[in-house]
């Protein structure tokens, strides 16, 4: 033994205990390339590479194309071919069993030895028949030992054999062993002989009967003959005959059926054959010697003869003949053989998951139930599996990986000896074919097309030369695929993609796939090449109970598959939808040369065979009309239901003539317009569908002579369609239309007639449209509600303004809330510019709520523009501040709002004649509430004694009351309603009357005489309405203009409607007892709490506390006092901004910072001044005064406050006139001191330019984050997700989102996101930018969060809090996963949301992938009874259990951006009472608010259930309502 053969024995020896060396194995590799090592070593060592724990080190470096390559090279030099693998296998494994055939229950084993004596044996018995000369050996037979010995052989001692499928036609036949000149044929079983008998006349060949049938025709000899031959020949060398192989020589020809010519020899020679298996290893490193094949598939088929048989005998595993195919036979094969791996096609592995289906509710077992079920049907010991040669429904895969089973799926031909491409283990892919094997290089050509070339791949066809299959050392598959993430997806067969009539290619094989999984379709067949469209044939699946199609009509029919279609095409382009669909009455078939032996489609035969009834598709379902160059198409239905035929139907260019009725609709082009009827159109294409014409009613309403046309019928259509081609020009003409004779009566049952006469009466200048359409609104039927917006939102801009401004009233409760303030605003400046005396008026009884709400929000922006307002803009800021003081006296719920705004233009910087219209809308609001309220009762009847008693019976003054004050007191509360207002102000609405008060129930005590007033507590207890407490403040020494201007600025503060309330809540003013009522506030001041709490702020120990304290009361009040100022327009200041005047809650999450008075105040001419007086009084004097204070931030903080205060552009404005300031030689100097420069502002302005606002809210929320992590520092993802969510809501931080976009972002880049790197960092840069300038909404980060996911190199950590960031419903211990998806050319990030039901078990609630499961769901309402039908706006979310099988959902209709349409919520019957719904429905309304959806609508079904998921009755929706409020 040389020293080279001793290193490879020690590589045996460390193999066997599995510690093995990949530096010693690349180190005998390197020696065997470099020099001329002798030939049992190399091939010593290729023998330890086919041991399991070798493989396993060389997968685990990821360098298998490099051992592959270098080992074909090894296979040639050396000369290592199938003949020397069998010998070594025979030597090492000797004993060990290596086949098992199967008889019945019994089996018998032959073992290795047992299988190199017949090898022997069978090559001196072919020896004997070739009589020295060449042969080339054929076998046509089952599977079975002898034929796999007969096949090994000549492998093995180089005799050229062709194994020649069982499939084959007589013809087919006839050709192989023709051109492969076949002189010996092994023949096995009796449909070989049959099939041999059927030609034998015209062929010369020998024939060996293998099972000694006898019956078989010509030159033959029996098995046993044969083996005779062998056992009488002594003149076979064996050694020379392994020795003498030509490695390039052609030692087998394979076969690939033919469908339309005759089939194709591809070659193989030995490095072909031996590479493959030891690539094929060092894929699969986990198979070894230990595991036992089941193998069925024919051994004329690369899978079968290369895989299973070649491969079981590398791997020195077992190989067990399976007694036959059919699934029973080999059921009763696994519990006999106890297999370990089976490789079959994919209708094995759906009966066997069918089987387990039907054996055992899988939803319900336990996986230890599921998995001892299925050892109990596959003998034990399955762990690998191969699914080829067809689709597979990757529900099949995942259970089966779910159940401890390897399924691979994979991709393989003929020409590279069977597997191109295989998932790896554990890396499988939904629909992939995997990743190429070792040693093969793959390529996309510009098509699509995928080639290879490498060691294994066949070097072209026998006998053909020049094959367009065989290009430039590359074979080219036919097939065409895609490429992701280095997994290959198969599109379609190149010969059968096609392209449309307008050149876009489609691939029919990927569209019908996807009608795979439909219950309802047996086959379907894409008809399109050529074509405008796709349509489709369907033979539907007779045995499907669930919809029972032999009971339906073709109605019904033709809605369920319609429904089918629909969800299909969601998944597809729009070139690739399928537009028509018929479907047949037998199914394809290879009777009628409709399909290949392997059942694939032949295209062109289908095509001819079904013509009539493709041709029937594709017939025009309407009438074409010429003139010119223009076309006019009349649907067939139209013609049937005036009552006509098509000769009859004319065009003149000018009007549609129907001859036989006398009827004419007025149709005429002038270019780009088209008159139709009563009006005028813009059209942008040369012809015109009647069809989509008639399917978009806004265009037709109120076109009286297109009406008359087309008959009352197209009242009756469904839905409304858009017809983008054409819109209705509005000119003067339009409002001049004439109301003819026709009835205008209101018809409740056809809404879409009672629209039309309204449009009519509106467009004939009619002012009883208001009438009409008011009865329209009133039925609350919301069907036709978007039509009916859309027709009047056309119809607009009426020319006569009385006209516009009824029609706003009229629709305003249907309209969206902005677009009717736009409106009113628009409709106003008509009426002044075309009007001189006509008075704007309007119903405020029409307003809505949130209609109120933009009214102000519309005051607030006109205010802002006010000096660019002119005279129309101030009249209607009038006339408006008129609208609101009329909706506040019939809504006192608004009455604080109102009052509110009235006084903010009172004291803003308005022309004079605003102001004063202020001020008397202010006053006719006051009186009006006050009637409203009613006035006290001076004298009322206690409810038990009956005896009268009066408001001096109530009251009771404390000791501190002087006389003086008892007299006013009890005069101002018996005189007006004082006490009742308040109460009905500070509390939920609540009227308090005298006779609610007990005796004695009002108690009043001194608080303080300070700044010119004396301020009196007021205790009101009720007998059974609670108890009150309000402030009086009674004007002492104030001159009344101070007074009175001081309670402007009280209302303004203290309403928090007009912004945050920063005083006390105000009641109310009654001038003639100058008094002013106000909210009692109990908490202390911020300066009393420093002074309680005075030692521990010096406590060194407790610095850390009183750090982040103080730091929460220099926000909080540092913003109140800019808030102040800024209210004021700049003029006014707090003096002195100190903690004295400030009650802050102590907590830092909680809003209600409160300036105690106002009384002490100064003008402010100047922003450098107020930042100082405001930075020394608050901060530096309060910190002097208590040590131990020390501010953590100063000025950047009081700047993040003024953004804050007086919101961005304000702010950013004051921080630019700051600058100027700090250049002022009076300010320089003590800013400077201060540490506040220019550059610092300007640094900070940078900051925000590229980050937004960093609000408090966020830095406090992000610092207790930071604070739990110092205490938690192993805490793990789902564990920080948990208080990130809980800071979250603490801090309220969604409340910030519309004036702060990017604070969500912010939170999490400063939180769990922080450390991640400037990557992430530039992308959230880029989402805070465009958040901020409104072109992106902080609800809808799906692509930019999808952008980051896709292009950044993010780990899963930052994955986690990314969907986190995205989908804010989202609990800590949820587990959720993002998905992208494909739909057609669109791709989305979808949420898979997985929860539980209150057994523990598992569940998934995400948007259909695949049609698949649409298909799933249709089942399941068809299962309950309900009517289902699905449209193209349908959308769905499904519920998944952890088999990934649908057992319920809903779908639902987008109805517009603010409002969502619930059809139907189902639940599988064994999965309910399982809280399954309720988990479903919280998830569907969490994800509709993410998107803006406020509200959802369901119709009158499962009321009580709809009832507790918070729906109530609403009539102006037609049914069902919840409100979604945002978080």
């Amino acid at each position: 033994m040389n020293d080279f053969n001793n290193k490879i024995s020690d590589l045996f020896k460390d193999a066997e205990k599995d510690n093995i060396a990949y530096s010693k194995l690349e180190n005998i590799l390197d020696k065997i390339l470099d020099g001329e090592e002798n030939k049992e070593d190399v091939y010593l060592f290729l023998d330890l590479l086919h041991l399991s724990s070798v493989s396993k080190v060389i997968a685990k470096k990821n360098n298998n194309d490099y051992w592959t390559s270098k080992i074909a090279y090894i296979v040639e030099k050396y000369n290592f071919h199938t003949g020397q693998l069998l010998w070594q296998r025979t030597q090492r494994y000797k004993e060990k069993t290596l086949f098992i055939n199967i008889d019945g229950e019994n089996k018998e084993a032959i073992t290795y030895n047992k299988f190199g004596n017949d090898l022997i044996l069978a090559s001196k018995a072919i020896d004997s028949l070739s009589d020295n000369n060449t042969i080339t050996v054929g076998i046509l037979s089952f599977n079975q030992y002898k034929s796999a010995l007969i096949d090994l052989c000549c492998l093995a001692f180089g005799i050229r054999i062709i194994p020649i499928p069982l499939n084959s036609t007589s013809d087919h036949l006839s050709y192989i062993l023709k051109e492969a000149e076949i002189t010996h044929l092994f023949i096995g079983g009796d449909k070989s002989a049959q099939l041999w008998n059927s030609i034998n006349k015209i062929h010369n060949i020998k024939i060996i009967d293998i099972n000694n049938i006898g019956s078989i025709k010509g030159k033959t000899i029996s098995w046993d003959d044969f083996q005779d031959l062998g056992e009488k020949n002594n003149n076979n060398d064996h050694d020379l005959a392994l020795s003498k192989q030509d490695m390039n020589w052609t030692s087998t020809i394979m076969y690939t059926s033919g469908s339309t010519s005759n089939p194709k020899g591809v070659k193989f020679n030995q490095i072909n054959i031996v590479t493959k298996r030891f690539a094929r290893a060092l894929a699969l490193p986990e198979i070894n010697s230990s595991d036992t094949f089941l193998c069925y598939l024919p051994l004329f088929h690369t899978f079968g003869r290369y895989f299973e048989l070649l491969g079981s005998i590398f791997w020195g595993a077992k190989y067990a003949f399976a007694e036959s195919p059919s699934f029973n036979s080999l059921l009763k094969d696994f519990k006999l053989i106890s297999p370990s791996v089976f490789i079959s096609i994919p209708k094995r592995w759906v009966q066997l998951y069918d089987l387990m289906n039907d054996t055992m509710d899988l939803d319900l077992s336990s996986k230890k139930a599921i998995i001892g079920k299925i050892k109990e049907l596959t003998g034990g010991n399955l762990s690998w599996g191969l699914s080829a040669a067809g689709y597979l429904d990757p529900d099949v895969f995942k259970f089966f990986h779910d159940n401890n089973i390897e399924l691979i799926s994979g991709y393989g031909m003929t020409e590279a000896t069977g597997g191109i491409t295989m998932t790896p283990p554990k890396e499988y892919v939904i629909n992939s074919v995997g990743k190429s094997l070792p040693g093969i290089e793959l390529k996309l050509a510009d098509d699509g097309e995928l080639c290879m070339r490498g060691p294994y791949v066949s070097n072209g066809f026998f006998k053909i030369k020049n094959s367009e299959s065989f290009k430039d050392g590359w074979f080219y598959s036919g097939d065409i695929f895609e490429q992701k993430d280095e997994h290959y997806f198969i599109l379609d067969r190149k010969k059968d993609i096609y392209k449309n009539s307008s050149g876009q290619t489609i691939a029919p094989q990927k569209i019908e796939n996807l009608f795979q999984d439909f219950d309802l379709v047996r086959s379907v067949f894409l008809v399109g090449d050529g074509k405008e469209y796709n349509t489709v044939l369907v033979y539907p699946n007779k045995e499907n109970l669930q919809f029972n199609i032999s009971e339906m009509n073709n109605n019904e029919i033709h809605e369920v598959f319609s429904a089918m279609l629909i969800s299909v095409n969601g998944f597809l382009s729009p070139f690739e939808r399928i537009v028509n669909f018929s479907v047949i009455e037998r199914d394809f078939s290879i009777e009628n040369n409709e399909l290949t032996q392997k059942g694939t489609f032949k295209r062109n035969n289908i095509l001819n065979n079904f013509k009539p009834t493709i041709d029937l598709m594709y017939k025009k379902d309407y009438v074409s009309l010429y003139n010119g160059n223009k076309e006019i198409k009349i649907p067939n239905w139209l013609i049937r239901e005036i009552g006509t035929i098509k000769s009859n139907i004319k065009w003149n260019g000018k009007e549609v003539l129907i001859n036989d009725k006398k009827m004419s609709l007025p149709l005429k082009w002038n270019n780009d317009t088209i008159n139709i009827g009563n009006f005028f159109y813009k059209i942008e294409s040369q012809v015109f569908d009647l069809a989509s014409f008639i399917k978009s009613p806004k265009l037709w309403l109120g076109n009286q002579k297109f009406i008359d046309f087309c008959s009352s019928t197209i009242f009756r259509i469904k839905e409304s369609v858009i017809y983008p081609d054409i819109n209705i020009i509005i000119n003067m003409s339009t409002f001049r239309q004439v109301i003819e004779s026709q009835s205008s009566k209101f018809k409740s049952d056809l809404q879409l007639e009672n629209l039309h006469h309204g449009v009519k009466l509106y467009l004939s200048n009619d002012l009883s449209f208001y009438t009409y359409l008011n009865k329209i609104i009133s039925q609350n039927n919301n069907e036709w509600t978007d039509v009916f917006i859309d027709t009047f939102i056309q119809y607009q801009e009426h020319p006569d303004p009385l006209f516009r401004i009824k029609l706003l009233e009229t629709i305003s409760p249907v309209l969206s809330d902005h677009f009717f303030v736009n409106q009113l605003k628009s409709n106003y400046r008509y009426l002044k510019n075309n009007s001189n005396n006509e008075k704007f008026n309007f119903d405020v009884t029409r307003l809505s709520n949130e209609q109120y709400l933009l009214i102000i929000d519309l005051l607030k922006t006109m205010h802002i523009n006010i000096d660019n307002a002119d005279r129309i803009d101030k009249n209607f800021i009038q006339d408006i501040l008129s609208i609101i003081c009329e909706y506040g006296k019939i809504h006192p719920t608004k009455f604080i709002s109102v009052r509110a705004e009235l006084i903010w233009w009172q004291l803003s910087n308005s022309p004079t004649q605003i102001r004063s219209a202020a001020q008397k809308e202010y006053y006719n609001l006051i009186n009006g509430f006050r009637q409203w309220i009613g006035p006290n009762t001076s004298l009322t009847i206690a409810r038990e004694t009956k005896e009268e008693y009066t408001w001096v019976d109530v009251i009771t003054f404390d000791d501190n009351v002087r006389n003086k004050h008892k007299n006013i007191l009890l005069n101002a509360i018996t005189n007006t309603t004082l006490i009742k207002e308040a109460i009905f102000l500070f509390s939920s609405d609540t009227i308090i009357h005298l006779a609610d008060i007990p005796r004695d129930g009002i108690w009043i005590k001194l608080i303080t005489i300070k700044n010119g007033k004396s301020s009196f507590r007021v205790l009101v207890k009720t007998l059974n309405l609670g108890t009150y407490n309000i402030v009086i403040n009674l004007n002492q020494d104030l001159k009344r203009d101070f007074f009175e201007d001081e309670i402007r600025w009280l209302i303004l503060m203290g309403s928090g409607s007009v912004q945050n309330q920063l005083v006390e809540r105000f009641g109310g003013y009654w001038p003639e007892e100058s008094i002013y009522t106000e909210e009692y506030i109990t908490d202390e001041t911020v300066g009393l709490y420093l002074e309680r709490n005075r030692k521990e702020i010096s406590d060194t120990s407790k610095r850390d506390r009183w750090q982040m304290r103080w730091l929460h009361y220099i926000w909080n009040g540092v913003q109140a006092y800019i808030g102040f100022w800024h209210r004021t327009n700049h003029n006014l200041a707090i003096d002195p901004p100190e903690p004295d005047n400030l009650i802050i809650p102590q907590h830092d999450y909680t809003t209600g910072t409160r300036i105690i008075s106002i009384s002490d105040r100064k003008e402010i001419d100047s922003v450098g001044q107020f930042y100082l007086d405001l930075y020394i009084n608050y901060i530096i004097k309060t910190e002097i005064k208590f040590p131990g204070l020390k501010h953590m931030a100063d000025w950047e903080l009081i700047f993040t406050a003024s953004l804050e205060s007086m919101k961005v552009k304000k702010g950013i404005l004051i921080l630019e006139k700051l600058i100027d300031d700090i250049n002022n030689k009076n300010f320089n100097a003590q800013f400077r001191e201060l540490g506040l420069t220019k550059d610092r502002i300007i640094s900070f302005i940078d900051e925000f330019d590229n980050f937004g606002v960093l609000t408090k809210p966020v830095v406090f929320a992000a610092l207790r984050y930071e604070r739990w992590l110092d205490l938690n520092p192993t805490a793990k993802n789902e564990a920080k997700a948990s208080i990130l969510k809980e800071l979250y809501h603490d801090y309220n931080l969604n409340s910030l989102l519309e004036d702060y976009p990017e604070t969500r972002v912010r939170y999490f880049m400063m939180t769990c996101l922080k450390d991640s790197g400037p990557e992430l960092t530039q992308y959230f840069q880029s989402i805070i930018k465009d958040m901020r300038a409104k072109k992106l909404s902080p609800w809808n980060l799906n692509n930019r969060i999808e952008d980051i996911v896709e292009n950044a190199s993010i780990d899963d950590n930052e994955k986690f809090f990314l969907a986190r960031m995205l989908y804010p419903h989202i609990d800590a211990a949820d587990y959720v996963e993002l998905v992208k998806t494909t739909k057609g050319e669109t791709q989305n990030l979808d949420l898979v949301y997985k929860t539980e039901d209150e057994n523990g078990k598992i569940y998934s609630i995400r948007p259909p992938f695949h049609p698949k499961e649409i298909a799933k769901f249709q089942t399941i309402i068809s299962n309950e009874n309900l009517s289902v039908t699905f449209t193209a706006n349908h959308e769905f979310l499904l519920l998944f259990n952890d088999r990934n099988i649908v057992v319920g959902g809903l779908y639902y209709k987008i109805k517009n951006n603010l409002r969502v349409h619930l059809e139907w919520v189902v639940i599988r019957k064994k999965y309910q009472r399982l809280k399954l719904s309720k988990r479903l429905m919280d998830e569907f309304f969490n994800r509709m608010k993410q998107n803006g959806v406020n509200t959802a609508t369901v119709g009158f079904y499962h009321e009580k259930f709809f009832y507790k998921q918070g729906f109530n009755i609403d009539q102006s929706y037609g049914g069902l309502v919840k409100k979604l409020e945002q978080e």
